[in-house]
């Protein structure tokens, strides 16, 4: 059993990721796009049901997504909209530091479990300055 909890833990998933506009997005970014309301809403990568199933993802758990050298923690959230064979992400300052000008709306990223919390905007922010 113990082998089968420990290759969870390694293993990658590749896929494509669609950017979208969220409702929400407005309303909190009134009460400021730092605002903890806002980090909890847009720190997410929606998958469906089946996807996570498939893909040993539990609503609730924080994933590693990874592109180009960069990388964010976010929450498992299921949601019937998103891609049956993919993700979507909230257009926020985590998709924007995935993103890059030749694919800004669509692009592919490597998902993992990861340990800990979301990243907070504080250190991408850091992370930008910094590189």
């Amino acid at each position: 059993m113990m082998g089968l909890k420990f290759a969870k833990f390694i293993r990658k998933i590749e896929t494509e990721v669609v950017v979208a506009r969220d409702s929400f997005q407005i309303e909190a970014a009134d009460r400021g796009k730092l605002s903890e309301e806002f980090v909890e809403r847009s720190a997410v990568l929606y998958v469906t049901e089946e996807f996570g199933r498939k893909n040993a993802l539990r609503e609730g758990e924080i994933v590693r997504v990874s592109r180009g050298g960069r990388s964010v923690n976010l929450r498992v959230v299921y949601n019937d909209t998103a891609p049956a064979e993919g993700a979507m992400m909230p257009n926020s300052i985590y998709a924007n530091y995935l993103a890059d000008f030749g694919s800004f709306k669509r692009f592919t990223v490597t998902i993992e479990i990861a340990d800990g919390s979301v990243t907070a905007p504080s250190e991408i922010i850091e992370l930008i300055k910094s590189g």
